[in-house]
């Protein structure tokens, strides 16, 4: 009895090993006809939201009349732009692109420090244009990027009350990278990490409102959200 169980458990199990190398050969055929992943794109468009860095040094808050505790740090906006891809080759893809960004922030008085109890709260706003040109490595289902370009930016600090216009538009360098990880065929996760630099933009006394002198600086940007394509 133990013979004969032995005989067919070997007869089993080579059917086994022979069926397995039956799909493998039948399945060859499709693998080999599949294709490698397609380069980056073919576009990008995003919509994330952004968490600004706002610089808050002296030389800054004192041509508003303002001491450096009184600025806000953080704030808030959005981040959307539309991203193409003119030259993909293998894992490489060469970008072009634009990008829209509208920020805020602002500080209320600490109310436990009774010095600044009749303080103002401070809004800065920050608003840029931001062509792009990238360099982009990885698949269509996700790649990652470094990317700069010029930015047209304007920003204001001011009492939130007073409704204040946004600054002129000042032109400067930015730079920075970023990622994008496709959870569906049209719909990925996507995070960019950007530094701006702003020019310094001199007094205009003559202006209405006042145009107040500021220094050159840098601003960091952060922002996460969605990419469709």
């Amino acid at each position: 009895m133990r013979g004969r169980y032995t005989a067919r458990r070997v007869t089993s199990v080579r059917r086994l090993v022979l069926l397995t190398i039956a799909a493998v050969i039948a399945a060859a055929p499709a693998w080999a006809q599949q294709k490698p992943d397609a380069p980056p794109g073919p576009f990008a468009l995003d919509i994330r939201f952004a968490m600004p860095s706002f610089n808050t040094a002296t030389a800054l808050a004192d041509p508003v009349g303002f001491r450096t505790a009184q600025l806000p740090s953080r704030g808030w906006g959005v981040d959307a732009g539309l991203q193409g891809y003119p030259l993909r080759r293998g894992r490489f893809a060469l970008g072009l692109g634009a990008s829209i960004v509208r920020s805020s922030g602002s500080r209320a008085p600490d109310p436990e420090d009774t010095t600044a109890v009749n303080d103002p709260t401070v809004e800065t706003r920050f608003n840029a244009l931001v062509p792009q040109l990238s360099l982009n490595f990885g698949s269509s289902r996700g790649w990652s990027y470094i990317g700069a370009g010029y930015a047209f930016m304007q920003r204001v600090t001011a009492d939130v009350d007073a409704k204040a216009e946004l600054w002129p538009r000042l032109t400067g360098i930015h730079y920075g990278g970023g990622a994008r990880w496709f959870l569906s065929p049209h719909v990925a996760f996507s995070f960019d990490l950007r530094f701006y630099r702003i020019p310094e933009q001199p007094a205009d006394d003559a202006a209405s409102p006042r145009v107040p002198f500021q220094p050159k600086s840098r601003l960091f940007l952060a922002s996460a959200g969605l990419s469709f394509k």
